[in-house]
C-alpha cells in the first residue's frame, strides 16, 4: 500500500475512525508539526503528498509506441505577421465577436488560421456557436488532425461538422439530452427513416422532455412515412407531446389531422366580402382534445378565445392565403376590426414563428409598430439576418429599431448607414435626457455594439466635441474598435513574410 493510498483511506473513513498516517520519510522534513486537529493535519499531508506525486511523475515508456502520422500539408497561404499578432491580441483581450469577424475575413481571403493559435481557437469555438460556424469552413487538415489525435472531448465538434458518413448510433440509449438531440438531427438530415426508428426504439422509456424534443425534430425530412408514428403520439400522456405531433401531422397534406385542422380553421374564420367572419367553437370536442387542443382560458383570453388561438395556429400559416385569398398584411388588417383580434393575432404569430414564414413575420412586425406585442423580439429572432436587417433599415424612427443588436455583424451598408444616423440623433438629444435613469447605460451599449458591427468600419458623422462628457470613454472605445476592424482588413490583405 502506498502512502497516498493510506491518506485516501483515512479520508474516506474519517479521522474519528482512522488514524492519520505519519508522513512518509522523504516528506517528513516538509510536513507541518504542531498540535493540529487530525482533520487539518490530514489535509496538509494530502496537499504535500499530492505535490510530491506530481513533481515526481515519470511518464510511461513510449519507445515502443509509433509516432502519430503527421498532419497533411495545408496548401493555403498563411496570414501576415501583423494579422497573426492581431488575432492573438483579440483572443487575449476576450473579444469573441471580433475574433469571429477575423476568422470570416481570413476565410474569404483564402488564408489558413495560424497554426500556433489553432488549439485555442478550437477550444473557444466549442462554447461559441457563431465562432464555430465561422471557423468550420476554414478548419483545414491540421484542425482535423488535432481533434483526432489529441482526444480532447472539447474538440469533438470538429469531427462532427466534417463527418459525412452515417454517425455512430451506439450511444443513443446512454447519451445526455443534448447529445441525443444533435445525433437525431444529423441522422434525420441523411436518413429520415433511420432517425424515426431511433426515436421509436426508446420511446416507451423516454421522459416527456425527450419525447417532445424528438417529435419536434422529425420536422427534418418530414414525410408521409412518419404519419403512423406521429398518429400514435397523439395518444401520449403529455399534452406537449400531443401538440408537437399535431403540428407535424398538420403539415402533411392529406393526413387525417391536416384535413381536420383545415376544416376547423375554415369553419372558425372566413372572409365575406370585406369582412372577416369569426366563429370560434363553444366547446372542445373529443376529436379536438385527441388532436392536442386544450380547453379553458389562458394568457388573458377567455375560453373561446384560447380555442380560437389554437385552431388558427395549427395549419401551416401559408394555408391562410389559399383559404382567404388575402396576403398576410390584408388579413391582419381585417382581423383588427373584429372582437377576436388578439386571439387571431396570437394564433398567427405562433404559426409564423413555427414555420419561419418571412412574409407573415414581416406583416406581424409591421402591425406591432402600432400594436407592440410581447412577441416582437421572438418574431425578429425567426427572421433570416438579411431580412431583419432590411426591415430595420427602412424604419430608423421605429420603436423597434434598437433591435438592430439582433443582427450579427458586420451589418449591410443600408443598416450601417441607418445606425450611424441613429447614433448621431441619440448623442445630439436634449441634454436633460442624459439624466434619465438608464439612458447613459443604453447609449454605452449602443456604441459598443455599433463599433463591432458597422460596415464599413467608419465613424458616425459627429464631432467629438458634441459627445456628452459622460460618454467620452464609450466614444473613445467606439473609435478604437472601428480602427482595429479597419486594420484587420488591411493586415489580412498583406502577403505573409518569412
Amino acid at each position: 500500500m502506498t502512502y497516498w493510498t493510506e491518506l485516501v483511506d483515512a479520508a474516506v473513513l474519517g479521522t474519528r475512525r482512522a488514524t492519520v498516517p505519519p508522513p512518509a520519510p522523504m516528506l517528513a522534513e516538509l510536513a507541518r508539526t504542531g498540535d493540529e486537529p487530525d482533520g487539518l493535519r490530514l489535509l496538509h499531508l494530502a496537499a504535500l503528498a499530492s505535490r510530491a506525486r506530481r513533481a515526481g511523475y515519470v511518464a510511461a515508456e513510449a519507445s515502443d509506441r509509433p509516432a502519430p502520422t503527421p498532419a497533411p500539408v495545408d496548401d493555403r497561404p498563411a496570414v501576415s505577421v501583423a494579422a497573426r499578432r492581431r488575432l492573438a491580441e483579440l483572443m487575449a483581450a476576450g473579444r469573441p465577436e471580433l475574433v469571429t469577424e477575423w476568422v470570416r475575413m481570413a476565410g474569404r481571403a483564402g488564408r489558413r488560421p495560424p497554426e500556433a493559435l489553432l488549439p485555442a481557437l478550437l477550444t473557444s469555438a466549442a462554447g461559441n456557436q457563431q465562432l464555430r460556424e465561422a471557423l468550420a469552413p476554414v478548419l483545414g487538415p491540421l484542425a482535423t488532425w488535432l481533434a483526432t489525435a489529441a482526444g480532447n472531448p472539447g474538440w469533438s465538434w470538429v469531427t462532427a461538422v466534417q463527418q459525412t458518413s452515417q454517425p455512430d448510433l451506439s450511444g443513443w440509449t446512454t447519451a445526455d439530452h443534448r447529445t441525443r438531440r444533435e445525433l437525431l438531427e444529423r441522422v434525420r438530415q441523411t436518413d429520415p427513416a433511420a432517425g424515426r426508428e431511433l426515436v421509436e426504439s426508446t420511446w416507451p422509456g423516454d421522459g416527456a422532455k425527450d419525447r417532445k424534443a424528438f417529435i419536434s425534430l422529425l420536422v427534418i425530412g418530414l414525410s408521409g412515412a412518419d404519419e403512423p408514428f406521429l398518429s400514435h403520439a397523439l395518444a401520449d400522456r403529455s399534452i406537449e407531446v400531443r401538440r408537437a405531433a399535431t403540428e407535424l401531422l398538420a403539415r402533411l397534406p392529406g393526413s387525417a389531422v391536416a384535413v381536420r385542422a383545415a376544416s376547423r380553421a375554415a369553419a372558425a374564420v372566413r372572409v365575406d366580402g370585406t369582412t372577416l367572419v369569426v366563429t370560434p367553437p363553444t366547446k372542445i370536442t373529443a376529436e379536438m382534445a385527441a388532436d392536442g387542443l386544450e380547453s379553458g382560458a389562458r394568457g388573458g383570453a377567455g375560453h373561446r378565445g384560447w380555442m380560437l388561438t389554437q385552431i388558427v395556429a395549427v395549419p401551416p400559416v401559408s394555408w391562410w392565403a389559399g383559404h382567404t385569398g388575402l396576403a398576410p398584411d390584408r388579413l391582419l388588417a381585417l382581423a383588427e376590426r373584429t372582437s377576436w383580434a388578439d386571439a387571431l393575432r396570437n394564433g398567427w404569430t405562433t404559426a409564423a414563428m413555427r414555420d419561419r414564414d418571412t412574409p407573415w413575420i414581416l406583416a406581424l412586425l409591421d402591425l406591432s409598430r402600432t400594436h407592440v406585442g410581447p412577441y416582437s423580439t421572438q418574431l425578429m429572432n425567426e427572421l433570416a439576418p438579411a431580412d431583419l436587417a432590411g426591415w430595420l433599415a427602412g424604419r430608423p424612427g421605429d420603436s423597434l429599431f434598437e433591435a438592430f443588436e439582433l443582427v450579427p455583424g458586420p451589418w449591410p451598408d443600408e443598416l450601417s448607414g441607418a445606425v450611424r444616423e441613429y447614433v448621431v440623433r441619440q448623442l445630439r438629444t436634449d441634454p436633460d435626457a442624459f439624466g434619465r435613469y438608464g439612458h447613459i447605460t443604453q447609449l454605452r451599449r449602443l456604441l459598443r455594439i455599433a463599433g463591432a458591427r458597422l460596415e464599413p468600419p467608419a465613424l458616425p458623422p459627429l464631432d467629438q466635441a458634441e459627445v456628452h462628457p459622460r460618454l467620452l470613454d464609450a466614444w473613445a472605445e467606439l473609435m478604437n474598435t472601428l480602427s482595429v476592424r479597419a486594420a484587420m482588413r488591411r493586415e489580412l490583405e498583406q502577403e505573409p513574410t518569412l
